[in-house]
């Protein structure tokens, strides 16, 4: 990921237009005119073969060579042939951006048979120019008065970031958002994607002030690990909006395969969105009411709704919808529904939504939205309005905006109809208030709200202690590592089951057989009833059921209890393993004693690998229900006990586990903590390319696994980096002999962290920070503990409480690192009892270590003149120091690796 040189695509201060010419529909031409139009202040220049001194009254070169000046940006508009060429030229002129608006590359071949496009990556890569391209849009940014686009209007100059991939829609979205009066800080299209991808703009815009909102409608994801990283840095500052198209294999130009046991290939993107704190919308329609939404509505305190309206019908649709998308109606306290009764007719139907009567007045409306102020269980009011003969829809409006300004109700509204409405929407429109068409919009728009802080949520949720109790990993590892060297791709049933259970899952109690004279034997030393399952080779897989329709026939005979049903019971099993799977090799029986569960529920848990974002989390119902109801969910690894959670309740098992469940609440964090730790085996063993268990059923102790599939393949990278736990190491403090453990923070250590700011002296918070702080709230203390260890670092010193459980921090050190990996800034603070420990050197010191082995180029920081202890330590660790009478501070810089290329060097200066 880079953001290298996007600053001269976005801000150009010369741009050159390759191809342009003064013909009606020239590509070209067309680009210069919108520059023209928008007023661009710096200088243009022209290159077309031709003989034309200028084009639209701008210079022209016949070429690149002949450039009186080396532009910031190149628009290339020729055709696909000499795209190549070009960009090499450009690329040995100094020129630092280009964006190629040419299609076809992709599908037009060079002599040697190859996609044109390819060389022109080639080309760039040899200058190190960057390409936006090809077949884009171009891009538009009208706080700088850039319009290099080929689209038939300009944007409105706003706070929204726009990064789309198809120029049809992309022309669609600026014709939509200018009649809404939507407006762009960035608006531009990805094309083809070769170089400059979603996470190096997403990068850009999340440091761009001006930009509030990013909008993204993507196709596909080049490289899940990068993008997850960067939007996720993005969302914690900005709100980020995303359209997927290409959902379904009809719509994809290259339909993308399957991970094994997923149906649903969008089921992944959503997994993804998810994690990522992306806020999924479905069609521009739907983006623009969302954005309408979030950008002017207050944040919500409650989930709840609570719906009033001029007649019955307009509010039965938004509860209809509201119930449809989850959502759940504010519940109106007595004294609420007293007060608005003495305004309503005696057959008022006392209860939320409000039936206000058809010949509501705007002191009613007034009046009503008074009480519902004065409710603490309500929090949103969707007030609509349907037009009559009695009242005058803007008067009506008009008290609305008058109540929404001096309320601390959250306020959004719908007034049906068109022709006598429109001053109102405007006078909503004007005052601030998001208005919709439709009640089903409104609704839809506010769980938009509601989802997206959900979702935040679970970004900054302080994740509950899980402890890995009694875990044999090296014996997981082994039984892995054996079953790779004897050249198998799978594990036999009885090693997958004995790997879980290394794992702390607990397994059914089992025994193998070879032949049926042994299910026999064990039948007479266990006693009934047993269950008896043929194993062979093609069942040691998971996710067969999906495969096979292994449903169709018995694979297991349960609640065995004579010695004749047993005999004939396993022949009828051979008998149908020859029919259905003649070349697999026979592997014997497996028995154990019938098993009693809850209400029959079971659940299917599993590992499996999609092509593109490598290891899922999958969650689901056993047996054919998979398929019949799509109930199998899936969550990117790691989890931690809240992303577990929020998997497991996606699933319609859930609904059904809380109903049928004697301790639901055991049962369902037994279930997620089986999720953590299908997650954990991941982690540790990347060469587990499948596992399923099937099913999951419940006793008395708990959860226990049934049937365990593993299937093997070559290490796979998880796209969200997991803990780093090989980081951690132990030292012993010199003076007082303690032994401290340093190790990356961990989001459980929050409670730590508030204790540790607490005990520091004023002095030390403010070296720290620059001002002296009482105190941190926890949306702060989460941006501190809860990190991605792909962008920032931070190793705490740590001990064990004296008293109690939990640890106590001694001491932190932290780097952001930039998109670029160029330059980290650090921020390091040693309890104040501990002076003379040497520990704010050995965290640095590690700290440096630790960057230099990621190639960052230096490490930066600022500190007070005043801050004498941090110099000191400063100057021993090798930092050059220098005032910076802009900030007044001292400026820190401390080489780490020598910069590889020429832009790395001139970044720096």
């Amino acid at each position: 990921m880079s953001t290298r040189h996007l600053d001269a695509l976005f801000n150009p201060k010369s741009i050159v237009i390759l191809g342009a010419s003064e013909r009606s529909l020239n590509l070209g031409g067309i680009v210069l005119r919108n520059l023209l139009s928008s007023e661009y202040p710096g200088q243009l220049l022209v290159v077309n073969p031709n003989e034309y001194d200028n084009v639209h009254g701008i210079r022209c070169v016949k070429k690149v060579t002949k450039m009186p000046f080396t532009p910031d940006l190149a628009i290339v508009c020729t055709p696909p042939e000499s795209v190549p060429r070009a960009i090499k030229k450009l690329g040995q002129m100094g020129v630092k951006t280009a964006m190629i608006l040419t299609g076809g590359l992709s599908r037009t071949h060079s002599k040697s048979g190859r996609p044109l496009m390819y060389s022109v990556r080639d080309a760039a890569k040899a200058s190190g120019i960057r390409i936006l391209g090809p077949n884009t849009i171009g891009i538009m940014a009208p706080r700088n008065k850039v319009n290099a686009t080929y689209l038939h209007m300009g944007a409105l100059p706003g706070k929204i970031a726009f990064i789309g991939q198809s120029g049809t829609i992309a022309s669609a979205v600026i014709d939509w958002a200018f009649s809404r009066g939507v407006g762009f800080s960035h608006f531009l299209t990805l094309g083809d994607s070769m170089d400059i991808d979603p996470d190096d703009l997403i990068d850009y815009l999340a440091q761009d002030r001006h930009t509030k909102a990013i909008l993204l409608h993507i196709e596909m994801v080049p490289n899940p690990s990068r993008f997850i990283s960067a939007v996720r840095a993005a969302s914690r500052g900005k709100l980020v909006i995303g359209i997927k198209s290409g959902r379904v294999p009809e719509s994809q130009w290259e339909p993308m395969p399957l991970a094994d046991g997923i149906t649903n290939g969008d089921a992944v993107f959503d997994a993804l969105f998810r994690r990522a704190g992306i806020l999924r919308v479905n069609g521009a329609d739907e983006m623009f009411d969302a954005l309408e939404t979030l950008t002017r509505m207050k944040p919500v305190k409650k989930d709840t709704l609570a719906i009033m309206s001029n007649g019955l019908g307009p509010n039965v649709l938004a509860v209809d919808r509201l119930a449809n998308l989850g959502g759940e109606l504010a519940e109106l306290s007595e004294k609420t529904i007293d007060a608005i009764a003495e305004l309503m007719p005696p057959y008022w139907t006392r209860k939320n939504p409000i039936d206000l009567n058809y010949d509501a007045s705007p002191e009613t409306y007034s009046t009503v939205m008074d009480i519902l102020a004065k409710d603490p269980n309500v929090s949103n009011v969707l007030v609509m309005y349907a037009p009559s003969l009695t009242e005058d829809s803007l008067q009506i409006a008009d008290s609305v905006i008058t109540k929404a300004k001096r309320a601390r109700l959250n306020i959004f509204t719908c007034w049906l109809g068109q022709s006598t409405i429109l001053d109102a929407r405007e006078a909503f429109f004007e005052a601030g208030i998001p208005t919709f068409f439709s009640p089903e919009k409104a609704v839809k728009a506010f769980m938009h709200v509601v989802n997206h802080q959900r979702s935040q949520r679970l970004l900054k949720e302080t994740p509950s202690s899980y402890s890995d109790y009694a875990l044999d990993r090296a014996g997981a590892r082994n039984i892995v590592h054996n079953a790779i060297r004897s050249g198998r791709n799978h594990l036999s049933n009885e090693e997958a089951r004995q790997l879980i259970a290394d794992y702390g899952v607990p397994t059914v109690e089992t025994w193998y057989c070879d032949d049926i004279e042994e299910v026999v034997e064990i039948f007479k030393e266990v006693g009934g009833p047993i269950n008896v399952t043929l194993l062979h080779e093609k069942s040691s897989h998971p996710f067969m059921e999906e495969k096979t329709g292994r449903g169709r026939y018995k694979t297991t005979i349960r609640r065995l209890n004579e010695e004749d049903t047993i005999i004939s019971s396993c022949e009828e099993l051979f008998v149908q393993y020859k029919e259905h799977f003649p070349n697999s090799g026979f592997l014997g029986y497996s028995v154990h004693r019938s098993h009693q569960h809850i209400g029959g529920l079971g659940f299917s848990l599993g590992i499996t690998r999609d092509p593109k974002l490598g290891p899922l989390v999958v969650c689901g119902a056993a047996g054919a229900s998979v398929n019949v109801m799509s109930d199998r969910r899936v969550a990117l690894p790691p989890l931690n006990m809240v992303l577990a959670k929020d998997l497991l309740t996606q699933t319609y098992m859930y609904q059904l586990l809380k109903e049928y469940s004697y301790r639901p609440a055991q049962d369902i964090r037994a279930v997620c903590e089986t999720l953590i730790t299908l997650s954990q085996i991941v982690v540790d063993i990347p060469e587990i390319k499948g596992l399923e268990i099937l099913p999951l059923l419940f006793n008395k102790g708990g959860v226990v696994a049934v049937d365990v599939a593993i299937d093997l393949g070559i290490p796979a990278k998880l796209s969200i980096q997991p803990y780093p736990a090989e980081l951690t190491e132990w030292i012993t403090l010199p003076k007082s002999k303690r032994r401290v453990e340093i190790r990356p923070i961990r989001g459980e250590d929050e409670p730590a962290h508030i204790e540790f700011h607490l005990k520091q002296s004023p002095e030390s918070i403010r070296f720290r920070f620059f001002h002296y702080r009482k105190s941190f709230s926890h949306e702060e203390l989460v941006q501190m503990v809860q990190i991605d260890y792909d962008r920032e670092m931070v190793f705490v010193a740590t001990v064990p409480k004296e008293e109690g459980a939990g640890n106590e921090t001694l001491g932190t050190v932290r780097v952001w690192t930039d998109a670029d990996n160029l330059q980290c800034e650090f921020a390091v603070m040693v309890s104040d009892e501990l002076k003379g420990e040497r520990l704010g050197f050995t965290l640095m010191n590690k700290m440096i270590e630790y960057c230099k082995s990621r190639g960052t180029v230096e490490m930066i920081g600022s500190v007070l003149p005043d801050n004498k202890p941090m110099l000191s330590l400063a100057e021993k660790l090798g930092f050059e120091s220098k005032w910076d009478p802009e900030e007044e501070v001292m400026a820190l810089r401390l080489p780490l690796n020598v910069p590889k290329d020429e832009w790395q060097k001139e970044q720096l200066k």
